[in-house]
């Protein structure tokens, strides 16, 4: 990613916006510590894009796998996978 100082990206807004066009985001700094990240208005509507839940992302990903692929995983590597434990010992006394 691109940095610059605020005064120079005052100077060359032009070419800071040409440059944030093209999909490259611009740190600016002052005193040489970031205060601020310039992008494009595609970039800024795909992170204001609604997200979706995590089970949603899960489900979407599942219903793209077929049972077949190599990334799916079978019953007994689901096991495998899983570790059974008896958790943690809690009373409600102190």
């Amino acid at each position: 990613m691109k940095t610059t100082t605020i005064a120079d990206a005052k100077n060359h807004l032009s070419n800071l916006i040409h440059q944030l066009e093209n999909d490259e985001p611009v740190h600016l700094t002052r005193y040489g510590k970031p205060v601020a990240v310039m992008m494009s208005e595609n970039q800024y509507q795909k992170l204001m894009k609604p997200q979706k839940s995590l089970h949603a992302a899960i489900q979407n990903w599942r219903s793209r796998l077929s049972c077949d692929e190599e990334s799916a995983f079978n019953a007994d590597e689901l096991k495998t996978l899983r570790k059974e434990s008896q958790g943690r010992e809690f009373s409600w006394e102190e």
